[in-house]
């Protein structure tokens, strides 16, 4: 699906744009705009990897360098999803930890696992207003103050004594300011790439997964040694200076967009494709986050020790990077859509196959390299697809709008799933069934 092209004449009706180098060829993503001031593009040097600090592409047919400083750029995406979603796929740990030391008296699974999907689910709160953020402040203070307001949550947190003060600290304050910091950079490597868009997008989010794999572990070994009040500090410090150190990799190809365009772009809702994987992203997130966050208790339910979990979640997260590498070069090569679906469908159908049968270690640990298999098709082949349905002019406007459907799932998904095995009396089998079932309808979804 093309819709980056354009007559000359049709272009010099509707903007204005200021001399750019040729290697440039900026879009712009307010398509619908007559009229457009932007600043003067004073370090853009698209060919040499040095760009203006915003995400808002023009409309004027762009070329991609595929590669060169592209893939510095992939690197700083990857880094921030270390960072951002790599921590909360570590949550299932804490929360092991808080019900099983009873750290909130009167707390059980249910209440203490809000604080981890509230925290998962703030993450794309502020993605309807991430396109006016970036065309007033920037790409990179917006990423460099989420940083720091998510790292402030995890230093408060580390001081709280009652539940709901968990829920706005490690749960609403992280989120949050993870969020400021994860969307911008899921949409600034595919400013870089076309042929190669799957395979940049898939290392960019693949970051997770490997943060996930490196976090569990080490949050483990942290609380045990020096508690989680020093585990969070720790993960606070080491989140800001890894960013900060990365951010001069965050560089947009285009100069900046200063005014104009709307807070939100209601009109990609009139896209039947955009509309559709908006409900896609809402549903299927009400068991993505599950399996990961109720592992590290459901196998010391079948006898074995707290470090097994965390493990679990390390492998899950590792295979879960690997596939979403695999993946964007699957979905490269056979189609972004089929690879998408198909993968969402697997992920759910493996919940049924193996997550209900895992009584055992040998089973558990099948069933999460098959879930991290499949399931990272759905983090690293969103924005590609968004890509493809809505165009790269207006991709700024629409992850963050599209990412914010996420919400409702990973804050309610794993809160549901927990009040089953509550009401089941401790039995997981029906909140196995509830993760398994959410995802799969979408095999059959057409945009």
């Amino acid at each position: 699906m093309n819709r980056n092209t354009t007559t000359n004449s049709d272009f010099d009706e509707k903007i204005s744009v200021a001399t750019l180098s040729p290697e440039t060829n900026p879009l712009d993503s307010t398509e619908n705009s007559p009229k457009i001031e932007r600043n003067e593009p004073k370090d853009l040097e698209a060919g040499g990897g040095k760009g203006q600090d915003d995400d808002v592409l023009t409309k004027a047919p762009m070329t991609f360098p595929d590669g060169g400083f592209g893939w510095l750029v992939v690197l700083g995406a990857f880094m921030i999803q270390f960072c951002g979603f790599g921590f909360n796929f570590s949550w299932g740990v804490y929360q092991e930890h808080y019900v099983n030391e009873n750290i909130f008296p009167g707390a059980g699974l249910t209440e203490i696992s809000w604080a981890g999907t509230i925290g998962a689910g703030s993450v794309f709160i502020t993605g309807p207003f991430q396109s006016s953020m970036i065309r007033w402040f920037g790409t990179r203070p917006v990423i460099a103050t989420g940083i720091v307001i998510s790292a402030c949550g995890l230093v408060i947190a580390s001081f709280v004594t009652k539940v709901w003060q968990l829920y706005l600290t490690q749960g609403l304050l992280f989120g949050l300011g993870a969020g400021m910091a994860i969307l911008p950079a899921l949409a600034v490597p595919v400013q870089w790439f076309d042929k190669k868009r799957g395979l940049a997008s898939g290392i960019s989010v693949a970051g997770s997964g490997i943060g996930g794999a490196a976090l569990a572990p080490l949050n483990r070994y942290l609380i045990s040694r020096v508690g989680y009040e020093w585990a969070l500090r720790i993960m606070a410090i080491m989140f800001i200076v890894v960013v900060f150190s990365i951010l001069p990799c965050i560089r947009t190809r285009v100069p900046p967009i200063k005014k104009g365009g709307p807070l939100f772009d209601f009109s990609l809702y009139k896209d039947r494709g955009f509309t559709t994987m908006y409900l896609m992203g809402v549903l299927v997130t009400f068991g993505y986050l599950t399996p990961v966050y109720l592992l590290p208790t459901y196998v010391v339910k079948y006898g074995m020790d707290k470090t097994t979990g965390a493990t679990l979640v390390g492998i899950f997260s590792g295979v879960n990077a690997a596939s979403r590498i695999i993946l964007g070069i699957a979905a490269d090569r056979y189609g972004r859509f089929n690879v998408l679906f198909t993968c969402t469908f697997l992920g759910g159908l493996s919940c049924f196959m193996f997550w209900l049968n895992a009584k055992t270690l040998a089973m558990s640990v099948v069933f999460v390299i098959f879930y991290g298999i499949n399931g990272g098709g759905f983090v690293s082949l969103f924005p590609v697809v968004a890509a493809e349905v809505v165009g790269v002019e207006r991709l700024a406007a629409a992850v963050g709008m599209l990412y914010s459907g996420n919400l409702f799932g990973n804050m309610l998904g794993t809160p549901i799933a927990s009040a089953i095995v509550s009401a089941s009396g401790g039995s997981y089998h029906w909140a196995i069934v509830f993760a398994g079932a959410v995802p799969m309808p979408r095999l059959f979804v057409k945009i």
